[in-house]
């Protein structure tokens, strides 16, 4: 069974922290550390948010672009990084803004690394659209989503001999967990390196813990922290709708966890269908 406070330790190891010197994990940037700061005070100030945005042109040129496409719904445009604040509120400002943050913090050249961006992004966005719906909160869900997978760009830049994505598309192909094929070949997995790279970035522990174990679906069929638990079930569950968005009827996650999940979130095979429904017209006007 597994341990979740002996999992947290774990992340904190010595040798497991020096990954973050081997690997080159990226800090937290200075903007991101500045807005998250304002944004624990009781009351946050919204013209001190924007300035601190403002102040990075590359991140407030996202930010709008972002909070103006299709997939965010505004109900008008924003013209001001104030007005992004006061349409989408703080808490989700907050995800695009880690969100575009990793996108320049991390490697994104070659193929393998376009669609990684691609699902990492549409899987925290459909993790914050059905958050609601299983009873989490969206911003938790969409941290998640967006840091599960963020080992892999940095795991690529580090192991060419042999190749990570060799590796990957062995693991893909497995029917043995996920992480273990990882370790198996380079002694560390993208898990691992998520997790420490969100506790590195200030995320919370809860986030980190899923971040960490969503490829150990052992987790979802044991008593074991609910949101935890639901967290990897809806993070495996929104992989699997993407994998079908883009006409990838193979998924062996799947066919490891898929019904664990649905159990773990109630989820019917009607539910699953809406979902796939109400997301797919969402991807579609993304793309």
């Amino acid at each position: 069974m597994l341990n979740l406070e002996a999992v947290s330790k774990a992340i904190d190891a010595p040798e497991v922290r020096g990954l973050i010197k081997d690997l080159g994990v990226p800090a937290r940037p200075s903007a991101l550390v500045d807005v998250q700061a304002e944004l624990r005070r009781d009351e946050p100030r919204m013209h001190v948010l924007a300035q601190i945005v403002a102040s990075d042109v590359a991140m407030s040129g996202a930010l709008l672009k972002v909070a103006n496409s299709p997939w965010m719904g505004l109900s008008r445009r924003a013209e001001t990084i104030q007005q992004a604040f006061m349409l989408l509120g703080a808490a989700r400002c907050e995800q695009l803004l880690t969100e575009i943050a990793l996108r320049n913090a991390l490697p994104a050249e070659g193929p393998a690394l376009c669609r990684f961006w691609d699902v990492s992004s549409k899987r925290s966005q459909a993790m914050w659209a059905l958050a609601p719906r299983v009873g989490l909160p969206p911003a938790l869900a969409q941290t998640v989503g967006l840091f599960a997978d963020v080992g892999i760009p940095l795991l690529v830049k580090r192991f060419t001999q042999p190749s990570y994505l060799d590796t990957l598309a062995e693991a893909n192909r497995s029917e043995h967990c996920f992480t273990a094929i990882e370790q198996q070949r380079h002694q560390t997995d993208h898990a691992i390196v998520g997790a420490l790279l969100a506790r590195s970035w200030g995320i919370s522990q809860t986030a980190t813990l899923a971040i960490r174990l969503h490829h150990d679906y052992e987790l979802l069929s044991q008593s074991q922290p609910e949101v935890v638990a639901d967290l990897v079930a809806l993070c495996l569950v929104v992989e699997h709708i993407i994998q079908r968005f883009q006409g990838l009827n193979q998924h062996n996650e799947w066919n490891k966890g898929g019904e664990a999940a649905m159990k773990v979130l109630s989820l019917s095979q009607g539910d699953l269908e809406s979902w796939c429904d109400d997301l797919f017209d969402r991807f579609s006007v993304e793309d």
